[in-house]
């Protein structure tokens, strides 16, 4: 237990200190890439623009702070609940709180895009013009 509350500096964990500091900026510089890529692929879907809100927030503050407490020396054990919480919270919504979120949305867009085929009474729908009005065709 004592190895977990020492100060988190080079000299008491040589071999994870380095990677620790830089897997942070890393990850964190990886996290603003995916979110702004998703930003303009995912623009009309705002379910899934919440998720990646849900999932950049908790990985940017986690390990972005981690590269600072690495450098001030903080315990261990402080750093290690930090990024378990950071990565509970991206969890949580990953697998429990969007995947219902998301199926709703996808059955309404599946929903919006079915026009059903005209009945036979009729002998066709009206087709919009170019100024958007809809006139009978003859």
């Amino acid at each position: 237990m004592n190895v977990l509350t020492d100060p988190f500096t080079p000299l008491n964990y040589p071999d994870l200190f380095t990677l620790m500091w830089v897997g942070g900026i890393l990850i964190s510089i990886g996290a603003i890439v995916v979110y702004n890529m998703a930003q303009r692929r995912y623009r009309r879907y705002p379910e899934l623009l919440a998720l990646h809100e849900w999932i950049f927030w908790p990985i940017i503050v986690t390990w972005g702070v981690i590269p600072l407490l690495a450098v001030i020396g903080v315990p261990f054990i402080l750093q290690l609940a930090i990024v378990l919480t950071g990565m509970g919270i991206a969890a949580y919504a990953v697998f429990v709180r969007f995947p219902p979120r998301i199926a709703a949305a996808n059955d309404e867009i599946r929903r919006r895009r079915f026009v059903p085929p005209p009945k036979r009474s009729e002998r066709e729908r009206a087709k919009p013009t170019p100024a958007g009005r809809r006139r009978r065709h003859r």
